[in-house]
């Protein structure tokens, strides 16, 4: 299963016990030396609370730092004041949502307990002194793979992994384009579902749900379901059908392809092949920059000759097959945005089909009427222009 969350979101782990004569104290950590003394004094009372608080999660934000634990406790006469009082903390940046860790913690402190009491693990030096290390292994496995699975002995194995909470992904429509958010080579080595399967080779970032449905030889339903799955691990975003009649508008977030190198260097490796000569980033910004109202694709292939600039346009003798990449990357990336055309019935007449009164109510866009109808757009907007009763709204 692919994962949301984001990397090295675990800054560090430690483990806490209540000392017979020191009182509370910071035993072991990873990494090392990241709690001071100081930080540790804030918190102590929080990491090593009063009995009423044992076995709850107990969650701090203190000096820019969110910290986890659940304090857990071990009666016993064996133990010099009756009980065995630690806790093991996670610590996060005080900005991270450490819900998802909540049960981890709980469950880790779960797993020492058992095995603190079953063969003394906590109390013998020989083997407590491996803490630090499974700490470690701990920390590194859920910030790089979502989980751990770590052996405390012979008969205690640990495994965890973090839950993340994802938004619900958007309804999919039949004319919504799914496109890879990275290189759809990235997608392959996962074991995916036979319905999965057949869809992924038809996503090529232009083809509409429908269209994929029939290439894929899939009914429309399951590639609509299909498609959600994915949007929801974050595998494709959905991105509106590209035409050369289209018009899109630049976002406020076009001047970050000036300024951020990781976005420029993601725009190279989309747009060009090994071996060309370097993108001119600068050319794809004016090429944005151009575009607004009453500014077609077909418009920005005409004004712009971009083969001066050292850019693929992955076909010979067509321009405007570029366009569809350069147009591509833009709204993949929030650096533009399509501009809909929305028709609106004024007035029902005689000679208006059922469709016309039940989609042209401003609420569905020209793409999902073509999608729905089978009009391609050329003659779905011969037919607007030449009924006085319908308005067309752009947004």
């Amino acid at each position: 299963m692919l994962s949301a969350k984001k990397k090295d979101e675990v800054k560090a782990i430690f483990f806490s016990e209540f000392h017979p004569q020191a009182g509370p104290i910071v035993s072991y950590q990873v990494p090392d030396n990241f709690i001071s003394r100081d930080l540790f004094d804030v918190v102590s009372v929080y990491v090593i609370p009063k009995p009423s608080l044992y076995g709850k999660i107990i969650t701090v934000n203190v000096l820019g730092h969110g910290m986890v634990g659940c304090p857990s406790s071990i009666s016993n006469k064996k133990y010099e004041r009756n009980a065995l009082i630690f806790n093991v903390v996670f610590v996060f940046d005080s900005k991270c949502d450490t819900q998802p860790y909540e049960a981890i913690v709980k469950k880790l402190c779960k797993y020492f307990t058992d095995a603190e009491v079953e063969s003394s693990f906590l109390s013998n030096e020989t083997s407590r002194a491996r803490i630090p290390d499974i700490l470690s292994d701990i920390k590194d496995g859920l910030n790089d793979h979502g989980g751990a699975c770590v052996t405390l002995d012979d008969t205690h194995t640990i495994y965890l992994t973090t839950l993340h909470h994802l938004a619900d992904p958007p309804a999919v429509a039949d004319h919504h384009v799914p496109i890879f958010c990275n290189s759809s080579d990235d997608v392959q080595g996962y074991s995916w579902d036979l319905m999965v399967q057949q869809v992924l080779p038809h996503i090529d970032g232009f083809s509409h749900v429908a269209c994929i449905a029939a290439k894929a030889n899939v009914d429309i339903t399951l590639v609509r379901l299909c498609v959600q799955h994915l949007v929801y691990f974050g595998v494709v975003k959905l991105i509106p059908i590209f035409q050369y009649s289209n018009v899109y508008l630049p976002t406020p977030r076009l001047g970050t392809i000036l300024s951020d190198s990781a976005l420029q260097e993601k725009c190279r490796k989309f747009m060009t092949k090994p071996g060309d000569p370097e993108l001119a980033i600068s050319a794809v910004f004016t090429a944005y920059a151009g575009l607004g109202p009453g500014v077609t694709v077909r418009d920005l292939c005409c004004r712009h000759d971009m083969t001066q600039h050292h850019i693929d346009e992955r076909c010979v003798c067509a321009l405007a097959w570029w366009c569809r990449y350069l147009i591509q990357f833009g709204v993949l990336h929030g650096l533009l945005r399509r501009l809909h055309k929305y028709p609106t019935l004024l007035a029902e007449g005689d000679n208006h089909e059922p469709w016309m009164i039940r989609l042209m109510t401003g609420r569905h866009c020209e793409d999902e009427i073509c999608c729905v109808t089978g009009y391609s757009q050329p003659e779905l907007d011969a037919l607007l222009e030449e009924d006085p009763h319908i308005a067309v709204c752009w947004k």
